[in-house]
């Protein structure tokens, strides 16, 4: 370290800068060094032979390549970068640390601050046999982390402070009567919002500052003193529901949070096309939710003389503002739905959603019938959010006759770009051929590279029972888990979710996408047993007369 420090051709002032960020820097990452930098151990991808082997793993610290430095200074602010670059007898691995240093007017170190956090780190590496050539197939190490977390970015920019009637982003209906709980309304699109564009050849398309101008025109909003107070944010541009990803709902999720404590519950109007993803990775992106989120929109536009999207939208807003509701649910029609249970079964019926394995939490027809006991308790804990959603994932749905030999190359290339969860929709209960040896040879390869290979059912209703039928024995003894019955929207973001979560072993994220996280999943005590089942199966679902299908 000494001697990479004597080589940088600087003043007195930068060296002594130097010198406490390159301390700072080995107590944080000890280990693996590099011109005095350390490098966490993690962010390589290691082979399992070198990771085992006591004769790699003495020289894992790598041989030391040249490298660079850069300060700059601005607003008090002195920027520390280093690129390093470390080679190892498996690994190669380059990348750059950035340290920010906060000075005082005199251009000194702040006592109380010296170094923040680390503001960029990246750390880019690759596997090479032993000629050189880089291994495209190798086998990864699966308690290691294989790359970085994709980075999802959103054209929407994000609501922030919305409790102030004086911003100008926010439109607050007028408060008439008495004290009033407040709901949220964030629009971000779809069908409800839209009209014909005729730039587009008379399509429909969301239209910006619609929602507000409606608001002002529903009576029922604003002279009815037992609704809430309204205040609704447009986001821009508003979206099609097919444009949105998981970027767009971390924004959604992000302000929902940002605003949690001034407002009594959050309405948030998107397109149907993908309302069930989007609802679903929101249910798992809040931990200790204690306010209703409710999902709504319309097949029709609000515009139209006959919609359902007043209907729906009044609603949403009423079942925000309930003391009994502390989850993310989707109205639609005449039902409320748990958000990580509902899936769009219709394009063209106004009732487009529904939850096949679970009864919806409310159905309204003269009343509302609220069904209580399948609401989620309150939350014994503080809120939080976690918005970091890993979606290196794929998901794939065999048909009779399909060919396994380009399944079996389209996965082997998939872990060439780091593929980290595996969707299986397959027949009935989670059946596949198994005369197809090479084809389950390879899930089980992937399972020990480190993928997470999930089994879903095709089926509408029921639940995947991987012990029940021989086939399914054979994917069980391959690493295959089993998702019961959650819906694919459920599985996609609860797998992405916990992928996303970096203090979790891949053994831990097996075994979680098994546990009932936010309600997605009914416990395998209460499946009811499959056809042909034995007499102690059906005896223990005798014994669960509770269990809720």
């Amino acid at each position: 370290m000494q001697s990479c420090y004597n080589r940088i051709p600087s003043s007195f002032i930068q060296k002594c800068i130097l010198l406490c960020a390159i301390i700072t820097l080995e107590s944080k990452f000890p280990k693996i060094t590099a011109f005095g930098v350390a490098i966490p151990k993690k962010f390589l991808a290691v082979s399992r032979t070198s990771a085992t082997s006591s004769s790699r793993r003495n020289h894992h610290d790598g041989t030391l390549l040249p490298f660079s430095k850069r300060f700059t200074s601005k607003s008090g602010r002195m920027t520390f970068t280093a690129s390093y670059a470390s080679k190892t007898n498996s690994d190669n691995a380059s990348g750059e640390i950035k340290y920010n240093i906060h000075l005082n007017s005199n251009g000194d170190i702040e006592p109380n601050n010296r170094f923040s956090t680390v503001t960029s780190y990246n750390v880019t590496s690759h596997r090479e046999d032993d000629d050189g050539n880089i291994a495209t197939n190798g086998s990864i190490n699966s308690d290691r982390c294989i790359g970085s977390i994709p980075v999802h970015k959103s054209v929407q920019s994000p609501a922030g402070q919305l409790w102030d009637s004086l911003d100008e982003r926010t439109h607050c209906l007028p408060h008439r009567g008495r004290s009033r709980k407040r709901v949220l309304v964030l629009c971000t699109g779809g069908t409800l919002t839209m009209s014909n564009d005729p730039t587009q050849g008379n399509s429909l398309a969301p239209v910006q500052g619609a929602l507000t101008e409606y608001l002002e025109t529903m009576r029922e909003l604003t002279d009815d003193p037992e609704m809430p107070e309204i205040v609704a944010h447009e986001y821009a541009p508003l979206l099609d529901s097919s444009d949105m990803g998981p970027g767009d709902w971390a924004v959604v999720a992000q302000d929902i949070a940002t605003n949690y404590y001034h407002f009594d519950g959050f309405v948030v109007l998107q397109g149907t096309d993908t309302m069930a993803y989007a609802a679903s990775a929101l249910s798992f992106m809040f931990q200790n939710l204690g306010k209703p989120v409710v999902f709504t929109g319309s097949q029709i536009p609000l515009r139209e003389p006959y919609n359902d999207a007043r209907k729906n939208l009044i609603m949403a807003i009423i079942f925000a503002s309930s003391d009994t509701v502390s989850e993310v649910t989707i109205f639609f029609h005449d039902r409320l739905l748990r958000a990580c249970r509902a899936t769009k079964i219709n394009t063209s019926r106004l009732l487009a959603f529904d939850s096949p394995n679970m009864d919806p939490l409310a159905v309204i027809g003269i009343n509302i019938e609220e069904k209580e006991h399948l609401f989620l308790p309150p939350p014994r804990g503080a809120f939080r959010l976690r918005t970091e959603m890993d979606t290196r994932l794929v998901t794939l749905r065999l048909v009779p006759g399909f060919d396994d030999t380009m399944i079996i190359h389209m996965i082997r290339a998939a872990q060439g770009t780091h593929l980290r969860g595996l969707i299986l929709q397959l027949y009935g209960t989670g059946n596949m051929p198994s005369l197809k040896d090479d084809l389950i040879q390879c899930f089980k390869e992937a399972t020990k590279a480190g993928v997470c290979v999930v089994v879903t059912t095709q089926c509408l209703t029921g639940s995947v029972l991987l012990g029940h039928y021989a086939t399914g024995q054979a994917l069980k003894r391959a690493g295959v888990i089993s998702a019961g019955d959650m819906t694919l929207e459920a599985t996609t973001a609860k797998l992405a979710y916990l992928l996303g979560r970096q203090d979790l072993s891949l053994d831990e994220v097996r075994d979680l996408m098994g546990v009932d996280l936010r309600g997605e999943l009914t416990p395998q005590d209460k499946i009811p047993p499959p056809p042909l089942a034995s007499t102690y199966q059906k005896a223990v679902a005798k014994k669960n007369r509770s269990r809720i299908y």
